[in-house]
Protein backbone atom coordinates (compact mmCIF):
# COMPACT_ATOMS: atom_id res chain seq x y z
CA UNK A 1 0.00 0.00 0.00
CA UNK A 2 2.76 2.24 0.87
CA UNK A 3 4.54 1.26 -2.19
CA UNK A 4 1.23 2.40 -4.84
CA UNK A 5 1.09 5.64 -2.40
CA UNK A 6 4.77 6.12 -3.32
CA UNK A 7 3.86 5.42 -7.09
CA UNK A 8 1.15 7.34 -7.39
CA UNK A 9 3.04 10.57 -5.92
CA UNK A 10 5.65 9.93 -8.91
CA UNK A 11 3.32 9.81 -10.92
CA UNK A 12 1.34 12.89 -10.11
CA UNK A 13 4.72 14.86 -10.15
CA UNK A 14 6.07 13.58 -13.50
CA UNK A 15 2.55 14.74 -14.77
CA UNK A 16 2.96 17.95 -13.45
CA UNK A 17 5.91 18.39 -14.69
CA UNK A 18 5.12 17.55 -18.18
CA UNK A 19 2.41 20.03 -17.77
CA UNK A 20 4.36 23.31 -15.86
CA UNK A 21 7.44 23.07 -17.66
CA UNK A 22 6.22 23.53 -21.39
CA UNK A 23 4.33 26.37 -19.76
CA UNK A 24 7.68 28.34 -18.52
CA UNK A 25 9.06 27.89 -22.09
CA UNK A 26 5.95 29.26 -23.88
CA UNK A 27 6.38 32.49 -25.74
CA UNK A 28 4.56 35.23 -24.27
CA UNK A 29 2.98 38.09 -26.32
CA UNK A 30 2.21 41.42 -24.93
CA UNK A 31 0.11 44.26 -27.36
CA UNK A 32 1.96 47.95 -27.76
CA UNK A 33 -0.54 50.60 -28.84
CA UNK A 34 0.05 53.43 -30.58
CA UNK A 35 -2.31 56.17 -31.09
CA UNK A 36 -1.98 59.67 -32.43
CA UNK A 37 -4.10 62.46 -34.57
CA UNK A 38 -2.69 62.63 -38.17
CA UNK A 39 -3.10 66.42 -38.87
CA UNK A 40 -3.80 67.92 -41.91
CA UNK A 41 -1.36 70.51 -43.25
CA UNK A 42 -2.67 72.98 -45.96
CA UNK A 43 -0.30 74.77 -48.09
CA UNK A 44 2.80 72.39 -49.28
CA UNK A 45 3.02 68.93 -50.17
CA UNK A 46 3.91 66.31 -48.23
CA UNK A 47 5.51 62.62 -48.15
CA UNK A 48 4.13 61.92 -44.05
CA UNK A 49 6.29 59.15 -44.59
CA UNK A 50 6.61 57.39 -40.98
CA UNK A 51 7.95 54.70 -39.05
CA UNK A 52 7.76 53.53 -35.82
CA UNK A 53 10.73 51.45 -34.05
CA UNK A 54 12.17 50.42 -30.44
CA UNK A 55 15.55 50.70 -29.43
CA UNK A 56 17.56 49.65 -25.91
CA UNK A 57 17.78 52.56 -23.29
CA UNK A 58 21.73 52.28 -25.11
CA UNK A 59 20.78 53.26 -28.48
CA UNK A 60 20.92 49.53 -29.75
CA UNK A 61 18.09 49.03 -32.86
CA UNK A 62 15.28 46.11 -31.31
CA UNK A 63 13.13 45.75 -34.03
CA UNK A 64 10.92 47.92 -36.62
CA UNK A 65 7.41 47.70 -35.79
CA UNK A 66 5.73 49.89 -38.44
CA UNK A 67 7.23 51.18 -41.91
CA UNK A 68 5.06 52.76 -44.44
CA UNK A 69 5.36 51.28 -48.37
CA UNK A 70 7.61 53.96 -49.98
CA UNK A 71 9.96 53.99 -47.01
CA UNK A 72 10.02 50.50 -47.03
CA UNK A 73 10.31 49.80 -51.01
CA UNK A 74 13.61 52.29 -51.29
CA UNK A 75 12.62 55.49 -49.68
CA UNK A 76 14.98 54.70 -47.21
CA UNK A 77 17.61 54.68 -49.05
CA UNK A 78 16.83 58.73 -49.55
CA UNK A 79 18.95 60.36 -46.82
CA UNK A 80 16.57 63.32 -45.85
CA UNK A 81 13.47 60.81 -45.60
CA UNK A 82 13.55 59.28 -41.67
CA UNK A 83 17.34 59.97 -41.25
CA UNK A 84 17.44 58.66 -37.80
CA UNK A 85 15.29 55.81 -38.52
CA UNK A 86 17.73 54.71 -41.51
CA UNK A 87 20.62 55.02 -40.02
CA UNK A 88 20.28 52.50 -37.08
CA UNK A 89 18.57 50.17 -39.07
CA UNK A 90 19.77 47.49 -42.02
CA UNK A 91 16.48 47.64 -43.79
CA UNK A 92 17.77 46.87 -46.92
CA UNK A 93 19.16 42.92 -45.05
CA UNK A 94 15.23 42.31 -43.53
CA UNK A 95 14.03 39.17 -44.47
CA UNK A 96 10.73 38.84 -46.31
CA UNK A 97 8.55 37.73 -43.48
CA UNK A 98 9.70 41.01 -41.46
CA UNK A 99 9.17 43.16 -44.36
CA UNK A 100 5.75 41.80 -45.13
CA UNK A 101 5.02 42.13 -40.70
CA UNK A 102 5.36 45.60 -40.36
CA UNK A 103 5.16 47.29 -44.03
CA UNK A 104 1.85 49.31 -44.97
CA UNK A 105 0.30 52.22 -46.32
CA UNK A 106 0.52 55.04 -44.66
CA UNK A 107 -2.16 56.42 -42.07
CA UNK A 108 -4.70 58.14 -43.50
CA UNK A 109 -5.48 62.18 -42.12
CA UNK A 110 -7.25 61.36 -38.97
CA UNK A 111 -7.14 59.43 -35.72
CA UNK A 112 -4.84 56.70 -35.88
CA UNK A 113 -4.83 53.60 -33.38
CA UNK A 114 -2.06 51.25 -34.08
CA UNK A 115 -1.67 47.82 -32.74
CA UNK A 116 1.61 45.75 -32.06
CA UNK A 117 1.72 42.45 -30.90
CA UNK A 118 5.64 41.47 -29.88
CA UNK A 119 6.77 38.24 -28.13
CA UNK A 120 9.04 38.26 -25.28
CA UNK A 121 11.77 36.02 -27.42
CA UNK A 122 12.14 39.59 -29.31
CA UNK A 123 11.63 42.18 -27.02
CA UNK A 124 11.84 40.58 -23.23
CA UNK A 125 10.65 42.54 -20.29
CA UNK A 126 13.07 45.99 -19.65
CA UNK A 127 12.78 49.48 -20.57
CA UNK A 128 13.13 50.28 -24.32
CA UNK A 129 12.68 53.49 -26.41
CA UNK A 130 10.41 54.08 -28.48
CA UNK A 131 9.96 55.94 -32.01
CA UNK A 132 7.71 57.41 -34.39
CA UNK A 133 9.70 59.64 -37.71
CA UNK A 134 7.67 61.41 -39.68
CA UNK A 135 9.10 62.66 -43.22
CA UNK A 136 7.12 65.99 -44.60
CA UNK A 137 9.29 67.09 -47.41
CA UNK A 138 13.00 67.87 -48.47
CA UNK A 139 15.26 67.38 -45.68
CA UNK A 140 12.21 68.01 -42.64
CA UNK A 141 11.49 65.39 -40.20
CA UNK A 142 9.61 64.92 -37.09
CA UNK A 143 10.93 62.35 -34.79
CA UNK A 144 8.44 61.38 -31.76
CA UNK A 145 9.80 59.74 -28.69
CA UNK A 146 9.60 58.29 -24.92
CA UNK A 147 9.65 55.16 -22.69
CA UNK A 148 7.98 51.74 -22.45
CA UNK A 149 8.35 49.71 -19.91
CA UNK A 150 7.67 45.88 -20.64
CA UNK A 151 6.37 44.61 -17.82
CA UNK A 152 3.51 42.13 -16.47
CA UNK A 153 2.02 45.69 -15.73
CA UNK A 154 -0.23 48.17 -17.86
CA UNK A 155 1.91 51.24 -19.20
CA UNK A 156 1.07 54.43 -20.73
CA UNK A 157 3.17 57.52 -21.60
CA UNK A 158 3.22 60.17 -24.29
CA UNK A 159 5.32 61.08 -26.31
CA UNK A 160 7.57 63.74 -27.32
CA UNK A 161 8.36 65.50 -30.66
CA UNK A 162 11.89 66.83 -31.96
CA UNK A 163 12.49 68.57 -35.23
CA UNK A 164 15.25 67.60 -37.75
CA UNK A 165 15.99 70.25 -38.86
CA UNK A 166 14.38 73.01 -36.53
CA UNK A 167 10.55 73.20 -37.11
CA UNK A 168 9.13 73.73 -40.32
CA UNK A 169 8.34 77.16 -41.02
CA UNK A 170 5.27 76.34 -42.81
CA UNK A 171 4.04 74.63 -40.67
CA UNK A 172 1.52 75.73 -37.91
CA UNK A 173 1.22 72.86 -35.80
CA UNK A 174 2.82 69.23 -35.52
CA UNK A 175 1.88 66.64 -38.15
CA UNK A 176 1.32 64.37 -35.14
CA UNK A 177 -0.66 64.95 -31.96
CA UNK A 178 -2.27 63.89 -29.07
CA UNK A 179 1.17 60.66 -29.30
CA UNK A 180 0.49 58.14 -27.06
CA UNK A 181 1.82 54.49 -26.26
CA UNK A 182 -0.04 51.99 -24.03
CA UNK A 183 1.04 48.29 -23.56
CA UNK A 184 -1.20 45.32 -22.13
CA UNK A 185 -0.20 41.83 -21.64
Amino acid sequence: MKNHRVISFFVAFIIGLGIIIPGCNQTREWILNVSFQMNELEGYPRSDQLVIWLEKPDGTFVKTLFVSEYLSYGGYNDPEICPDWTTKTNWEEASQEEFDAVTSATPAIGLVNMEFACSNEVVPKGEYNIFIEVHLTADYNELYSGKVKVSRRKYHNQLLVSYNPDKYTRATYDVLSSVQISLNE
